[in-house]
């Protein structure tokens, strides 16, 4: 399972967190602050994998890099919380 999967017919990224790794509560922190630049779906199992779906929602955005930035912003928020 790829971590950051992008879909540009769709302009759309998925990015795939463990649960296990990622805290569930960092991951909807995030998912909440994207929510002015990106439409944001969150869906999966608390206890296992979560799946992230970002839609920019300009076309200035970068799919690509909204994706991993995600992925940094939830590692960073960890990090300060000290969950790491």
């Amino acid at each position: 399972m790829q971590r950051v999967s992008i879909d540009q017919k769709k302009n759309t990224v998925l990015v795939n967190l463990s649960t296990k790794i990622y805290k569930i509560d960092k991951i909807l922190k995030v998912a909440q602050t994207f929510t002015e630049a990106c439409w944001v779906n969150v869906s999966g199992d608390v206890d296992g994998a979560v799946q992230v779906k970002l839609k920019p929602k300009s076309k200035d955005i970068s799919t690509k890099k909204v994706g991993y930035e995600f992925l940094n912003h939830v590692l960073a928020e960890m990090k300060i919380s000290e969950d790491i």
